[in-house]
C-alpha cells in the first residue's frame, strides 16, 4: 500500500495520469462529436431516400390505377409486394386521415407518429395520405446501407482503440521525459546535500526545470563560497588566538626558567597581550549578542543630527593628527528617530574610525545626515584605499578582512562591521557599502524614524 502511495506521488505518475486522462477525454469528445455527425448525415440521407421511395410508390400506384379506398384484396397484395420491394412499411389513409385503407404499421407494431407523410394525388386531385417507414429499425437503412454503416462503426472503433493506445504511449513518453530531468535535479541536489560542491546541473528540459537547475547551480556556488569563508574564518580565528597565546606562553616560560626577570616592562608586555585577547573575546561576544538580539535596546527619541555631530567631534582630533580633512554636513532642521543612542554611536564610531584608518594623509572623510518622513540616512564617505569588487560582498562577514596583509595591530580582527550591521538591523534599519579600489568607500546607514517593536530584529 505504501509503495502504491509513493508511486502515485511521483512526478512521472502524476504527469502520465494527467496526460492520459486529458487524452482520453479529448478522444471521447471527438468520437462523440464524430458519431453524432455521422448519425445526423445518415438521418438526412435516410429521410431523402424515404422521400424518393415515396414518390416511386405513388408513381407505381398511379400506373396501377389505385385511387380512393377501400382497396380490394388484389390491390392490398400489390401494396404489400411494392412495400417489400422498397423495404418500407406503408399506411394508406384518407386525406382527412379518418379512414385507414391499408395498414402495415399495426401488424409490425410500429408507431406512425414519426413516419414520413406524403399526399397522394392523381389527375390533380388529392386522393389520400401515404405514410412510410423503413421495415428495419429507425436507425438503420436498407441492407446495403446498413452493412456500410456497420463497417464504418467497426473501423471507427479500431481507430478509437488506436488513438487511445497512441495517447497512452505519448503520455508515458512525455511523463518520462519530464520526470527524467527532475530526477537528474533530485540526484544532484542529493549530492549537494551530502557535501559535494563541485557538481553542476545541466541546463536542459522545460523552462521551469531550467530555472530550477540554474538556481541550484547558483546556490551551490554560494555554498562553496560560504564554506571557503567559514574555513578562512576558522583559520583567522585560530591565528588571532594563537599569536597572543604563543607570545604569552613564551614570555611566562622564560620568566619561570629565569631567562627573563619579572620586571614591570616584561609584565606590561604580558598585560598588553592579555588586553588584545580580552578585546577579541569581547568583540566576539558583542557580535554574538547583536546577531542573536540578546541585548536590550534602550530606545528613545534622539536628535540624529546632534548624535552624528558628537561622533564627528570625537574623531576630529584623530583625523587632524593623521592629516585628514574630516567634514560634517548636517540636515539643517532637527531630525529625530527612535534609537538606542549608545548603540548607534558605536555603529557610527566604527564606520568613521575605519574611514580615517584607511584614508591616507591628505585625504578626506565626510559625514552627511539627511532624512525624510520615514527614514534618517547617515552617510560616511572617504577617498581612501577602497575595497575591490570581489571583497565588497563579504566585508560584513565575521573576521573578514579585504586586505589579507593587515595585522591585528593595524587592522583589527574584522568584527567591527559585523557588529555594526547587527546593531543597525536590530533597529530595523539597513547598512550598505559602496566602494572602488583606490578611489574610496561610502557607507550608508538608513534608520526608521519610528522603532516598531513588532518588526523582526
Amino acid at each position: 500500500m505504501n509503495k502504491l502511495l509513493s508511486l502515485s506521488r511521483k512526478m512521472s505518475s502524476i504527469v502520465f495520469i494527467s496526460l492520459m486522462l486529458y487524452s482520453l477525454v479529448f478522444v471521447f469528445l471527438i468520437s462523440l462529436i464524430n458519431n453524432t455527425n455521422w448519425q445526423s448525415l445518415f438521418s438526412r440521407f435516410n429521410a431523402t431516400q424515404m422521400e424518393k421511395n415515396g414518390y416511386l410508390v405513388m408513381d407505381d400506384m398511379r400506373r396501377e390505377g389505385i385511387g380512393r379506398g377501400p382497396l380490394n384484396e388484389e390491390q392490398r397484395l400489390w401494396m404489400q409486394r411494392r412495400a417489400a420491394l422498397y423495404g418500407i412499411l406503408l399506411r394508406y389513409e384518407s386525406k382527412d386521415r379518418k379512414e385507414v385503407w391499408f395498414d402495415m404499421f399495426t401488424r409490425a407494431n410500429v408507431s406512425s407518429e414519426n413516419s414520413l407523410s406524403m399526399l397522394y394525388t392523381s389527375g390533380g386531385e388529392t386522393l389520400g395520405t401515404l405514410k412510410m417507414e423503413y421495415i428495419l429499425s429507425n436507425t438503420e437503412l436498407e441492407p446495403a446501407y446498413a452493412e456500410f454503416m456497420k463497417s464504418l462503426q467497426f473501423r471507427s472503433k479500431l481507430l478509437l482503440i488506436g488513438v487511445v493506445a497512441a495517447s497512452i504511449l505519448f503520455s508515458l513518453f512525455i511523463a518520462r521525459m519530464l520526470s527524467r530531468r527532475l530526477n537528474e535535479v533530485y540526484l544532484i541536489a542529493n549530492e549537494i546535500s551530502k557535501g559535494k560542491r563541485d557538481v553542476t546541473l545541466p541546463i536542459k528540459g522545460p523552462e521551469e526545470v531550467r530555472r530550477l537547475a540554474a538556481t541550484l547551480n547558483e546556490m551551490t556556488r554560494e555554498l562553496k563560497k560560504q564554506e571557503d569563508w567559514r574555513h578562512n574564518l576558522m583559520e583567522d580565528l585560530t591565528h588571532e588566538l594563537r599569536t597572543p597565546l604563543t607570545t604569552l606562553l613564551t614570555q611566562i616560560e622564560a620568566i619561570i626558567d629565569g631567562v627573563y626577570e619579572a620586571d614591570p616592562e616584561r609584565l606590561q608586555d604580558i598585560y598588553d597581550e592579555l588586553i588584545r585577547l580580552s578585546r577579541l573575546v569581547n568583540d566576539l561576544e558583542r557580535l554574538s549578542e547583536a546577531e542573536s538580539a540578546r541585548f536590550s535596546l534602550n530606545v528613545r527619541r534622539t536628535n540624529m543630527v546632534e548624535l552624528s555631530r558628537t561622533v564627528y567631534s570625537n574623531f576630529l582630533p584623530l583625523a587632524r593628527s593623521k592629516g585628514i580633512k574630516l567634514t560634517f554636513e548636517p540636515a539643517f532642521v532637527p531630525c529625530h528617530a527612535e534609537v538606542d543612542r549608545d548603540k548607534i554611536v558605536q555603529v557610527l564610531s566604527n564606520i568613521v574610525s575605519n574611514a580615517i584608518k584607511y584614508t591616507p594623509e591628505g585625504g578626506k572623510v565626510n559625514i552627511r545626515v539627511s532624512y525624510n518622513v520615514e527614514w534618517t540616512v547617515i552617510c560616511c564617505e572617504d577617498n581612501g584605499i577602497g575595497v575591490s569588487a570581489q571583497d565588497l560582498p563579504y566585508i560584513f562577514n565575521r573576521l573578514y578582512r579585504a586586505d589579507k596583509s593587515r595585522s591585528r595591530f593595524s587592522g583589527g580582527v574584522g568584527l567591527g562591521l559585523s557588529i555594526a550591521k547587527a546593531l543597525v538591523e536590530a533597529h530595523n534599519g539597513t547598512i550598505e557599502a559602496a566602494s572602488e579600489l583606490g578611489v574610496g568607500s561610502s557607507f550608508t546607514i538608513t534608520m526608521p524614524i519610528h522603532f516598531n517593536m513588532g518588526d523582526p530584529e
